[in-house]
Parts: C-alpha cells; sequence; structure tokens
C-alpha cells in the first residue's frame, strides 16, 4: 500500500492542473488563490460511514461525489458561484490504493461538475471512512441568507422532495436495484447541488433561501426562525417523482411525511415575492406568516414554538385544517 506522499502524488496527477483562480494548488503546504471581488463565502461538510452511509450502497467514487455535493449545496443556498474545494478523507485500513483513487476521481468529478478546482485536503488513517469537504466561493452582489423573509412572500422549492430519503429506505432494506425503485436510490446517491439556481435567485428578487439537507420542515423552520416569521405550507403542493406515493405505500411508508421530514434532497428552499421569475426557478409550496411564537406586544409567547426555539411551520391539507407531523428531520444529537 502507498505512502501518504505517494498518495499526495497521486492526487495531484489524477486532478491535474489547478482551474482559473487558483494560483497554487496541491502539493504544498496550503493552497494560494487569487482575491475574490464579491467576497468570500465558506462552507465546510463531513460524511461519515456508519453515520451518513454504508459502503455498500453505492461505488466508492459515488459516495464521493456525493459527499462533496452536499457541501457545495449550501454555496448554493448562499447564491454564490463556487471557486474552490478542499477534501480531507479519513481511510480505514482496508482502503487499498484503487479505492483511494475511486475516492479522488469522485471528489473531482463533483469538483468539476461545479467549476470549483480541488486545491488540497488532508489524508489520514482512521477507524471509519470519512470525507470532509471544505468549499470556497464567491459571494454575489446580494448573498442570500435564513434571515430576509418578509411576511407575504411565497414560499418555493427547486425540484422534489422526499425522493432521495425514498431511496435511502430503499438502499436501507436491499431492495434498490430495479423497477420503479431506481430512480429514488439515483436521487440519494447523485445529488447536483442547485448552484445555478441559487445565482439565479439572487437577480430573481429572492429574499431568504436554505438547502434542504435535513428535512423540508425542519429547514424551513430554520428559515423562519432566522427571519422572526412563521410558515404554512399546503400538503397538496408538495412535489414529488412519478410513482413516489406508490413505491412508497409498498414499503409501508408515507410519501408526503418523506416529502417533508426526509432530507437530503438538497434542494433549495426560498421565498421571495410571488412572481414568474421565481416560478420559473421553483414550485410554491405556501406562504410566510406573521410568526406565531410571538404575541401582540412583541413577546414570545409561552407553548407557541416548537421544541427548540423554532418558528412554527405548518402543514395545511386541501381544507385547511393541520396536519400534524411526528417528526420534524434528522437531528445528528437527538436522542
Amino acid at each position: 500500500m502507498s505512502d501518504e506522499f505517494s498518495r499526495i502524488a497521486a492526487l495531484a496527477a489524477r486532478i491535474g492542473r489547478p482551474g482559473r483562480g487558483v494560483t497554487l494548488g496541491i502539493g504544498d503546504d496550503a493552497a494560494i488563490l487569487a482575491p475574490f471581488a464579491g467576497g468570500i463565502v465558506l462552507s465546510v461538510d463531513t460524511a461519515i460511514e456508519g453515520v451518513h452511509f454504508r459502503r455498500g450502497w453505492a461505488p466508492l467514487r459515488t459516495l464521493a461525489r456525493r459527499a462533496v455535493m452536499a457541501a457545495l449545496s449550501d454555496l448554493a443556498a448562499m447564491g454564490a458561484a463556487p471557486r474552490a474545494t478542499l477534501v480531507a478523507l479519513a481511510l480505514p485500513a482496508d482502503i487499498d490504493d484503487d479505492a483511494f483513487l475511486e475516492l479522488v476521481d469522485g471528489t473531482a468529478d463533483a469538483a468539476r461538475e461545479a467549476g470549483a478546482a480541488l486545491v488540497g485536503g488532508n489524508l489520514a488513517s482512521a477507524g471509519e471512512l470519512s470525507i470532509t469537504t471544505t468549499v470556497v466561493g464567491e459571494a454575489s452582489a446580494r448573498s442570500l441568507t435564513r434571515s430576509g423573509a418578509q411576511i407575504g412572500d411565497a414560499i418555493y422549492v427547486t425540484g422534489v422532495l422526499g425522493a432521495a430519503a425514498l431511496g435511502l429506505a430503499l438502499l436501507s432494506r436491499g431492495d434498490g436495484d430495479a423497477g420503479d425503485g431506481a430512480a429514488f436510490v439515483a436521487r440519494w446517491c447523485e445529488p447536483t447541488a442547485r448552484l445555478d439556481e441559487g445565482r439565479a435567485l439572487v437577480s430573481g428578487g429572492a429574499t431568504a433561501c436554505i438547502d434542504v439537507s435535513d428535512g423540508l420542515a425542519q429547514d424551513l423552520g430554520h428559515l423562519c426562525t432566522a427571519s422572526r416569521v412563521s410558515a404554512d405550507i399546503e400538503l397538496a403542493a408538495l412535489p414529488m417523482l412519478a410513482h413516489q406515493r406508490e413505491v412508497a405505500r409498498a414499503l409501508g411508508l408515507d410519501a408526503a411525511t418523506l416529502a417533508l421530514t426526509g432530507g437530503e434532497d438538497y434542494e433549495l428552499i426560498f421565498t421571495g415575492p410571488a412572481s414568474a421569475a421565481l416560478a420559473a426557478i421553483g414550485m410554491r409550496l405556501g406562504s410566510i406568516v406573521a410568526d406565531r411564537g410571538v404575541n401582540e406586544g412583541g413577546d414570545h409567547a409561552a407553548n407557541a414554538r416548537p421544541s427548540g426555539g423554532a418558528s412554527e411551520v405548518r402543514i395545511l391539507d386541501a381544507h385547511g385544517q393541520r396536519v400534524a407531523l411526528a417528526a420534524r428531520g434528522f437531528a445528528h444529537f437527538q436522542r
């Protein structure tokens, strides 16, 4: 098995010459990037074997690409243009040179698709495989944040919801290789960060944005809390893939619940005045309303907010009646 420095050399050879804006790439103590006129946007994300994935679910190249795309999704939510990525790989002893190069190729695939040069990272031994990705982006003239939503704004989402969670359920049961299930497994295995859409939202007049990593209900709740507003979502408006309800039902699952709480869609939830420009980017789900956790005097009403202090996200059926959720979405440290 090659040592750390041989693997770094192989990685550098695999990646090739650095891209635009990279003064010095892989091979030194640190990378050097040219200054960004719009400011720097940074985020980091970790995918850990046994927590976020199992190796048997997909080829290593696919898992590595997926990990980097998850990190790039944070740049999309800010409306930032990706410029560089750094990837730290913690490798167990059974990752041989061929497996290592699969991981390298997967990270390079994602970086190449996004136009964000892979400029460095770290290698270390570990008991389980983990992929930690730092992404560097250039801020737009007006960065999107979670805190800009206004009462009366429409709520939109790009793409479909719950398909990745359904794919994960199929993978967990070892039942996603054929038929209608393959499309849902692909949604989990092969997400693509909505980078073009994120930049379009800036010029389209969006007021706030967040990516769907932990579930629509939970992530929209974070946006509402930051903006000090609440949200009404129409259950019938949740966008899904063809046959999603049927496949979920066959597994004993509810498609709407997966769409609301499943997570890992890496779509963008965004708000803004109802307009053709925003409707061209995503499907409308509902509206931003006054914060039901605040009374008329400006104080937070007792028991008005769910546990954890999140603003209320209310799910409404076709008759305008509230639909109860057993859970809001994924939480790392929830017992």
